[in-house]
């Protein structure tokens, strides 16, 4: 096999076509660059060099058609040793992130996508939109996303072979209608909301919060809360309040909830729910530290109500 070595001598060569010139640029003696381009020629079986002056040395047919197949072997071997180098620091490649709709309440996205294209422009970013949280668990299980951004409970049990990573807490409220006998009750009880009807996401959205709820009404109410209307996202639920329809969970934010027709009240038991990134267990993968530490940096800034 012909080696890197004698295609960068018999490069030089047929550029300057003068052994003593090309052996020098190399630091080598004339005679181990001759010896070394006749081992290439026998390698190859043909004739890469016109010897028959000895004062001015040619490329022959074979030589040139050899030199225009490999000029660019040197620059080709450079760029993919920068390539791997910029690779293993998370510089280049590629990274999708799945993402839930209350991400966007809590993080910026869009500012840590364009921070990770002035670090990192050779990285190309895709975001996917999951309405369903077994959806984004689909995406990393298959591999069509690489880090999974939703909300959980802290004790969510992940897919075989992924781990989450807690963000930050959420703070659970409740939704209330001005209107409704709830309204004027400042600190409620689980059993003031015995007979309440409830606006919840659909179990296969959140198992852990419809699961804790559950259990929580029938520890202190002896029954099921009332489910009468099923909504994804903090948007919809206040509708659906406003609408008179029921009592609704919202993630409280600083600045995501404002409404005039809606009173907010603390939720009368703890619900462990956090913002959380999913990924798959022991993923090293440079690239995806990077968003993660992009991602932190946001954090601080985003201080809970």
């Amino acid at each position: 096999m012909v080696s890197i070595k004698q295609i960068q001598n018999f490069l030089v060569l047929a550029e300057i076509l003068h052994f003593a010139k090309a052996a020098a640029q190399l630091k080598i003696s004339q005679a181990t660059l001759s010896s070394e381009i006749k081992k290439l020629e026998n390698k190859l079986g043909v004739t890469l060099f016109d010897r028959s002056d000895k004062w001015e040395i040619k490329l022959t047919i074979a030589g040139k058609s050899y030199y225009n197949s490999v000029k660019n072997i040197p620059g080709d071997i450079f760029k993919a040793q920068q390539e791997a180098v910029k690779s293993s620091r998370g510089e280049s490649g590629s990274l999708a992130v799945a993402v839930s709709s209350i991400a966007y309440d809590y993080i910026d996205l869009g500012m840590i996508c364009k921070k990770m294209a002035l670090r990192y422009p050779e990285v190309r970013m895709k975001i996917l939109d999951m309405p369903m949280s077994l959806s984004r668990f689909d995406c990393l299980c298959h591999e069509n996303a690489d880090i999974a951004i939703f909300a959980g409970s802290d004790n969510i049990i992940m897919p075989d072979g992924f781990t989450a990573k807690k963000l930050l807490p959420l703070n659970v409220a409740l939704a209330i209608h001005p209107q409704s006998q709830l309204a004027k009750i400042e600190k409620l009880t689980i059993k003031d909301l015995k007979n309440t009807h409830f606006i919840m996401p659909p179990a296969e959205e959140a198992p852990n919060l419809r699961k804790a709820w559950d259990e929580i009404f029938m520890t202190n109410c002896g029954s099921l809360p009332p489910v009468t209307h099923e909504v994804i996202g903090s948007r919809g639920v206040l509708q659906f309040v406003a609408a008179g329809l029921g009592v609704g969970f919202v993630f409280m934010h600083n600045d995501n909830i404002r409404h005039e027709n809606i009173i907010f009240r603390n939720v009368p038991v703890k619900l462990n729910r956090s913002l959380l990134a999913g990924f798959r267990d022991g993923s090293t993968a440079p690239v995806i530290n990077n968003f993660l530490r992009l991602l932190s940096e946001t954090l601080p800034k985003t201080e809970l109500c």
